[in-house]
């Protein structure tokens, strides 16, 4: 394991998760997250308070308490703060510093991360032999590849890296599902001898499987010319 400065300094873009104001900290990340999908990077205080007040969730919630929370998640580089002076007259309308806001880089990939969490169906992996299919096919492609495009090979590259990448997290995930809690104490009991036949014989067709498309691609790409 390779140590560096950015594994071990504390990643503070995660604080609005878990602060004690997590719930309008969420609402107003999400906002910006859902108004960053429209193309609108930048917001002001305005924006995000009506936005606020329209979901009914903070009745009571104030334009200071709103100001309070955008500082909060600025310091926390949550959101990226500039002064707009675009449209100031005076020497007052600039000391009173009217700011937009947008999303830092963490950020967005920190929200991303969250979707796919609220969203996150968990259900037994699975160790489909269609994914094996698949790279075998996308491998026998080689050959065709000759006259295609940088794009196109580009395409199949990233496709074949894809399937490969999820099929070691498929196999990755099933071996957990073996190893859970849940697991082991269902196999303390009776009713696991039901299933230890259908596990059984799941496994074996999937490593009966594996090894035959092994052996055909093994076959395949000894074969293709080192041009190739």
């Amino acid at each position: 394991m390779k140590i560096n400065e950015k594994l071990t300094k504390p990643i503070t873009e995660v604080n609005y998760l878990r602060a004690e104001n997590v719930d309008r900290y969420r609402v107003i990340i999400r906002y910006f997250y859902e108004q960053y999908e429209k193309i609108q990077y930048w917001l002001y205080k305005e924006d995000v308070f009506d936005a606020m007040i329209q979901t009914g969730l903070f009745p009571n919630y104030t334009i200071d308490q709103c100001q309070s929370d955008l500082s909060s998640l600025t310091e926390w580089k949550n959101l990226i703060a500039i002064q707009d002076t675009s449209k100031v007259t005076s020497i007052e309308e600039f000391k009173n510093r009217k700011y937009r806001y947008q999303l830092s880089e963490y950020t967005i990939e920190i929200e991303r991360m969250t979707l796919k969490l609220e969203n996150l169906q968990v259900e037994g992996a699975s160790l489909e032999p269609t994914l094996l299919e698949r790279i075998q096919y996308q491998i026998m492609c080689i050959e065709t590849l000759q006259d295609a495009s940088m794009e196109e090979i580009h395409t199949w590259w990233k496709d074949l890296n894809t399937n490969f990448i999820r099929l070691n997290q498929n196999y990755q995930d099933y071996i957990r599902t073996l190893n859970n809690a849940k697991a082991e104490e269902m196999m303390k009991t009776e009713s696991f001898l039901l299933f230890k036949e259908k596990i059984i014989s799941y496994l074996r067709n999937f490593v009966k499987g594996l090894q035959e498309h092994a052996m055909i691609l093994e076959d395949y790409i000894q074969n293709i010319p080192f041009e190739t």
